[in-house]
Parts: C-alpha cells; structure tokens; sequence
C-alpha cells in the first residue's frame, strides 16, 4: 500500500506512464528503511537500482584519489536517484548516504530503464528533467569559477533553498527540510569553514537568514531565488 501511495502520476518520475506500467513498477519494487549515516552505494558499486525517496534527506558525495570532496549534493523526498547514467553506466559513479533516517522505495534500474524507453511521453520528460538539473550544475560552476567567495556561498545557499527548502505551516517561513553544517556548504562552495562561517554570519546581520544548531531559515526568499536566474 505504501508504494501504490508513492508511485503514482502526480511526480514528475512517473507522470506518463499507463496504468499498467504503474502497477508493473509497484509490484516489481520494494521499501527500505536506513538510518542516519547508513550507505546506500558507493562508486564502483554494481548499478542495480533506482531509489526513490518517500521520506527523509539524501546527500550525493563524490571524491577525488586524494579524498577530498569535488562534489557533494542533497536530494530530498519524492525524488528518485540517481539518473545520471541511465542507460549507460553499469556502476555507480558516486555514493549516497542518508543525511536523515530516510525511506525509499527501490526499484530495478533494468526494469525501469525498460519501461522508460517504450513510453515516448515519459522518456522526454526523464530529458526535460535531466536538463533542468543540468542549467543548476551549470550555473553552480559558472559561479563556483569566481574568485569572489561570498558569491560561492550565496549560489550553494540559494541551491539548497530550490533543493530542500519547505514552508513552515506554523511560521509560514522556508527552511531547510534536514540539518546542514557549516562544513556541507563550505563543501558545497569550494571555501574553507572559516571562511563560510564568517560569510553566514553576514547574511543572519542582514537578515537574509536565520542560522542556529545546524538549522537553515531563509528570510529573503526573494534574494535566492533571484541568484538561481542570473
């Protein structure tokens, strides 16, 4: 029951499959259940499955021979992961590990990858998909190449806002659905902590933000939403 709930038209994954592809992909998949930490695969690892997340946050790690991080992103709920290398690659390229206590429901990366190329429909969304995810990347490294850190860390700010901000129903204010450290978004902006940490204090004096025990409030939606378009 908890996959027929999840797995249906109203997410964009599965928009425009029939009825009979839906009811194939619910009953060829499975829900698991990870605690915070837990690894779901690692690069290298044979690509054997999808997962799509019902409840929880994800982040995407990938690192370089030396092992440090060169890319780290967070995914949250009713998403499914990871698409990049659909139909190519035979192993993952990156590990995903839950930020969260999470669900997911794991579906065969064969199966599906079956299902979507008979279905033209969806298989062009899976492409409109995959290319609004590509003009964030791009525009992440287009400001990820300034020397200007405060720019950085504004763009890795204003991507998670479009990643994993939620509406608070009491406050009505937009914050982030998981805890995040200051070492994430140094991370995610190629800046040391120090560094990220004097910048955030900035934005909380200026009221962009809200910042306390690894809890993210936007204040200035506006503000990040329009780095995201420039």
């Amino acid at each position: 029951m908890e996959i027929e709930k999840a797995i249906t038209r109203h997410n964009k994954h599965f928009q425009y499959f029939t009825d009979q592809e839906l009811d194939l992909i619910q009953h060829n998949s499975l829900v698991r259940k990870y605690h915070k930490r837990q690894v779901l695969y690692s690069p290298g690892d044979d690509r054997t499955n999808l997962y799509f997340l019902k409840a929880g946050t994800i982040r995407i790690e990938k690192t370089d021979s030396s092992g440090e991080f060169i890319y780290l992103q967070f995914i949250s709920k009713e998403d499914l992961f990871p698409l990049i290398g659909l139909f190519y690659d035979d192993v993952y390229s990156s590990a995903a590990i839950a930020q969260t206590d999470i669900e997911v429901i794991v579906i065969p990366v064969k199966f599906f990858e079956h299902l979507l190329s008979n279905n033209t429909q969806q298989l062009t969304k899976y492409i409109q998909i995959q290319s609004d995810a590509l003009k964030i990347k791009l525009l992440k490294i287009q400001k990820g190449t300034t020397s200007n850190t405060y720019d950085r860390v504004i763009t890795s700010l204003a991507i998670l806002f479009n990643d994993l901000a939620e509406q608070n129903q009491t406050t009505g204010q937009m914050e982030l659905s998981c805890p995040i450290t200051i070492t994430d978004i140094s991370i995610m902006s190629g800046t040391t902590r120090e560094t990220t940490s004097s910048i955030m204090k900035q934005l909380v004096q200026t009221n962009r933000i809200c910042y306390n025990h690894k809890q993210l409030i936007f204040l200035d939606n506006t503000f990040f939403i329009e780095r995201l378009k420039n």
